[in-house]
């Protein structure tokens, strides 16, 4: 900061001081004590690169307990993850002009103790290394990227939309997890998030392959992953709006939002579409050689997988009373080997659905109490996470159930989420033409703050 500009500050916090500052001494030593304060704030100040962009901070820290038994074992584990979280970004705009505005999103997140990716090697041990993922100990489930959620830039105009570019969200991110109950950190469609990294394990204490995740999702979250994409929205028009995006790999998708009230009743949905090819990928070095004109294929060659998603809430403003519910279907066509047709994938659909109920009230004056049940359904999974992973065929007939319970309080004072929840798990299928079972239940409490 220039001298001149740190003289004016000065003369400016003495104008507002009253009649006493002006009786005091506004010497040397006086300015000199002022100016070291100001530049004390200059170092503890978060600058901006340039006074043209308009940059601000923001995210979330949360953490959980999480008491989880499968039948033949049961543990406490404290971690992060689950739908907190934490993470923090940096979001910037500047104005071009009146209709014209161009900045960025950059965001990371923290998620190197998560829930979802536990289960019951952690802090015991390695297990059966056939049939146990992410084998480790000390509670670890660590963070299996760099953990970078979004790195966009875009253009936004007020009639003709918007247009971004990056690693991030494509259209149909965030499509099954509309909730005007707002749930929060307590709940979501994705149940997985809170358990999915645990085993499966029969009631005689075997475990089985595949993890609760593969049960219920297949290979990839309702919740569609982030990607390097090119994506363009609508403006809003009479409460809707329709974004499509394509990414690396031969990925796009489309989607149609909607948000609106009527009359005290608040509606808000979202249906989309996407497609995946991306699983085609060569298999280390053998995959190529001298004289090759391209590169070959030689595990899940040709496949796609083609999702079918949405989720609507409904909220009486009024009584607090809401219903949200979430839906999904995904088809696989392809070869597990290539060239093989024998080896096209004959397995079912993967479908989902969800529901949960609840009331969403001020009860004591200091924040929404948020009380609800969820209840979810999903058949096909294990079948399709098999053959994406190049895994000849093992399972038939495999369906997931979950019901559960649960109490979000906001403190708005704080900005502050506390929860508890009891969540239960069951699953059914025939592995070898043996039926086989598996039972999960967990208890979680947690808490989040924003800033």
């Amino acid at each position: 900061m220039k001298t001149s500009t740190k003289f004016a500050i000065a003369a400016a916090v003495t104008a507002l001081m009253g009649s006493t500052a002006y009786a005091a001494d506004l010497g040397g030593s006086c300015c000199a004590d002022l100016e070291e304060r100001i530049a004390e704030l200059e170092a503890t100040t978060v600058r901006k690169g340039n006074r043209k962009v308009s940059v601000q901070i923001s995210g979330f820290v949360g953490h959980q307990v999480m008491w989880w038994d499968d039948g033949s074992q049961t543990d406490t584990y404290i971690g992060d993850g689950g739908n907190i979280y934490s993470r923090w970004r940096l979001r910037g705009s500047a104005k071009i002009n009146p209709d014209l505005e161009a900045g960025f999103l950059y965001e990371f997140g923290v998620n190197n103790n998560a829930i979802g990716n536990m289960n019951q090697t952690n802090g015991n041990g390695a297990g059966p290394t056939g049939n146990i993922t992410n084998p480790g100990g000390d509670d670890l489930g660590e963070c299996a990227d760099s953990c970078l959620r979004d790195s966009t830039v875009y253009l936004k105009h007020k009639r003709l939309g918007m247009v971004k570019i990056g690693h991030g969200s494509t259209a149909t991110d965030n499509l099954v997890l509309i909730d005007l109950g707002n749930k929060g950190i307590a709940a979501t469609p994705d149940t997985p998030l809170y358990m999915g990294g645990f085993n499966l394990r029969n009631g005689a204490g075997v475990f089985l392959p595949g993890s609760w995740a593969s049960a219920i999702r297949g290979n990839e979250s309702w919740d569609t992953s982030r990607r390097n994409h090119v994506l363009y929205e609508t403006p809003s028009l009479h409460g809707f709006t329709v974004q499509a995006a394509v990414a690396e790999d031969n990925y796009w998708d489309v989607a149609l939002r909607y948000a609106g009230e009527f009359n005290g009743v608040r509606v808000a949905f979202g249906i989309g579409y996407q497609e995946n090819t991306e699983f085609n990928r060569p298999m280390g070095a053998s995959s190529v050689a001298v004289g090759d004109t391209s590169v070959f294929c030689d595990t899940v060659c040709d496949a796609k997988a083609s999702d079918f998603k949405g989720s609507a809430s409904i909220l009486h403003v009024p009584t607090g009373l809401f219903v949200t519910g979430a839906w999904g279907s995904r088809e696989v066509d392809g070869e597990r080997i290539a060239g093989v047709p024998a080896t096209s994938y004959g397995g079912p659909d993967l479908t989902s659905w969800y529901i949960s109920g609840g009331l969403n009230k001020n009860f004591f004056g200091f924040g929404n109490t948020v009380l609800f049940a969820e209840y979810s359904e999903s058949e096909g999974g294990l079948e399709q996470a098999d053959f994406l992973a190049g895994t000849a065929p093992r399972w038939t007939d495999t369906e997931t159930t979950h019901w559960g319970l649960g109490i979000n309080q906001y403190i708005d004072a704080s900005a502050t989420q506390i929860f508890l929840t009891y969540k239960k798990f069951e699953f059914d299928g025939n592995i070898a033409g043996t039926s086989q079972s598996s039972d999960l239940s967990t208890v979680i409490a947690g808490m989040r703050v924003d800033f």
